[in-house]
Order: structure tokens, then sequence, then C-alpha cells
């Protein structure tokens, strides 16, 4: 689903200086007030550097387009290589295990699994919330979230956190949703034909894919639940991991992706169609309307790193807990602790 490759910001864009630098200054003057109040004491060095990020579909993501396309990693000096290892983030992490990468991005809840397994990283940054729809086909009838035990869901990939997410939510209300939904992995482009011919009750996706569904086929799905309101539209989803050995080797280098990641979130947040119309030219099933549209029904954009990114990870660990993927008896806290960074404070 995701298309593979390499994403770079190309070097005649890092020696451009003189034509990044009115972006740049309007970007510092727009995002001044959000760092006010909490500048970080560490800075980077402005060292020129070449770095890989792992990303699967890193092209979707605004965040992504904002920095790649709007010179937030050159501003930094950052000349970043994004690798589409895989379509999620289960392959990412694969990959940064095999030390492909020393960088990169996936959801919450698949970092903390391979980090309690071991992996040698630790996470510096929330980068944006999640956008995880739960749709339902109309003619199901189906209006609560107890009326899909014993159904079948579609998943179009059975890596990715939508399943994850899902099961969480209703965990929380009292429901195994791991053990009595039937999960069906199905392809995205048979998922439309499948409840068309009702073979399967709904389906869980995240943007872009959940959003073509809804908006491509309105008279066959409705949204029942998601991501996008509540507390959980408050909460940090895909989040950036350092290995240990970067950290230790080049520690200002992930000081300064954080930092552009940051700058690149504060703008995509406040510049939605612009965003829209980026991550569009990447994303042909999307037209630059629909993209705005889908942008404009998303949470807000806030990067979360500190105190705040490592509470939000005690409670993943707690909800990985309930849905029996982490002992019961690991105490959050102290993972949290162990698992996150703040490579902005000395």
């Amino acid at each position: 689903m995701s298309s593979q490759g390499l994403f770079s910001v190309s070097r005649r864009a890092l020696l451009s200086g003189a034509a990044l630098a009115t972006a740049t200054t309007a970007a510092g003057l727009l995002l001044a007030p959000h760092f006010r109040h909490r500048r970080p004491r560490l800075q980077p060095d402005g060292s020129y550097r070449k770095l890989r990020l792992g990303w699967a579909g890193a092209e979707h993501c605004p965040v992504f387009a904002a920095a790649q396309q709007k010179g937030f990693f050159a501003h930094y000096n950052l000349d970043i290589e994004v690798v589409s290892s895989g379509a999620n983030g289960h392959d990412t992490l694969d990959a940064m295990q095999n030390k492909a990468f020393d960088y990169a991005v996936a959801s919450a809840l698949i970092w903390i699994q391979y980090l309690n397994n071991a992996l040698p990283a630790q996470l510096v940054l929330g980068v944006q919330p999640g956008n995880f729809r739960l749709l339902v086909r109309r003619s199901s009838g189906i209006t609560r979230l107890d009326q899909l035990m014993g159904r079948t869901v579609a998943i179009p990939d059975r890596n990715a956190a939508d399943k994850l997410f899902f099961a969480v939510m209703m965990r929380r209300k009292g429901l195994d949703a791991m053990n009595r939904i039937a999960w069906q992995d199905m392809p995205f482009d048979q998922i439309s034909a499948a409840a068309q011919a009702e073979k399967i009750e709904a389906v869980a996706a995240h943007d872009p894919y959940g959003w073509e569904l809804l908006h491509d086929h309105p008279d066959l799905f409705t949204e029942l639940v998601g991501s996008n309101t509540g507390h959980y539209a408050e909460r940090t989803s895909l989040v950036l991991g350092v290995s240990d050995s970067a950290l230790a080797e080049d520690p200002a280098a992930a000081t300064a992706l954080v930092l552009a990641l940051m700058d690149a979130a504060h703008w995509a947040d406040t510049h939605r169609d612009e965003a829209a119309t980026l991550i569009a030219d990447d994303t042909p099933a999307l037209s630059s309307d629909s993209a705005r549209a889908m942008l404009h029904n998303e949470p807000l954009i806030r990067p979360v790193v500190g105190g705040a990114l490592r509470d939000q990870i005690a409670q993943y660990c707690d909800e990985l807990q309930l849905i029996g993927l982490m002992p019961d008896l690991e105490d959050s806290a102290a993972l949290a602790h162990k698992f996150t960074r703040n490579v902005l404070h000395a």
C-alpha cells in the first residue's frame, strides 16, 4: 500500500540558503510563541549531516512533507534520506534492528513492543497524533462497538497499528476485540467490493486509506469511531526513535532532527491547506481538495517531547498490557523512563 523508495532533500536545497531565508524567518516568527516559555537548553551545532531515516508512508505525512519541501531539514543543515523499507512500522523497525538506519518513525504501539524486546533505541519525539478510523458497512446495522463482537473486520495491513488502536479502545469498554472479532487481512483495493458483497461488516484503517474509503464510498461506509475526537485526539501516535549507538556517537544530530520535525509539525498544523497540497502531490488517490478536507478533519498536530512524551509512552505500555501484548508485571512508568530520552535538554 505504501509506495517504497527513497525521498531525500537535494544538496542544492541545502546550499540555497538565500532562497530559504525568507521562509525561515517567517517560520521563526510563526513558531516563536510555541517556544517562548520552553526554549530548549540544547541547540544543534550547525554541522552538515546526512542521515538515513526509516519511515513507512512518509509521503502521506504532512509533517514529513513540510520538513522536506518547506526547508526545515535544510534549515538545520540536515540532508535526510527517507527510506520506505516496507509497508508498516514493523517492517521499519525490523530494518532498524538490522542496522539499515539509526533513525526511525513508527507508531508508539509498535515501538514499545520492539523496545521491550531489547531493540537498542530510545524515543525522542512524538511527531503527530494518529488518524485511525473504524468504518462500518451502512447496511450492517452496527451502531455500537459491542455489536462488532463475533463479526468480520477487514484490516488492510495486519502489521499496522490500526487493529491495536481499536483493540485498546474496545478493551477499555470491557470488550475483548483481540479474540472476539474476526480480523481479516485484505488488500486495500478489495475492501470496498468485499463490503458491497457483505463479506465484511467493518474496516479498520488509518488515513489516507480510511479517508479514501469513507469519502469515495459514502453510501457504503460510515465512521463508527476514530482517533480524531476526545482524548485520543490529544495523544501522539507516530514517534521518532534513535538508536543507542547514534545517540552515543552524535547526540547533536538527534537534537537537530527533533527541532526540524517540531518546526515542521507546527507549520503543518497552521498551514493545513498548503500541507494538503504537498501530500496530494505524492498521493495519487487524493485530490488537493480531498487532502485539504482530510487534514482539516484530523486532530491538531502537536509534537511531544520530554516528560509529556514519557507520560504518554507509559500510558501506551499500560494499554499493551491490557490487550495481552506486554507482561502485566512490567512497571509502565519505569519502562517509559527507559524507553525515552529528551535530546533537547542537557
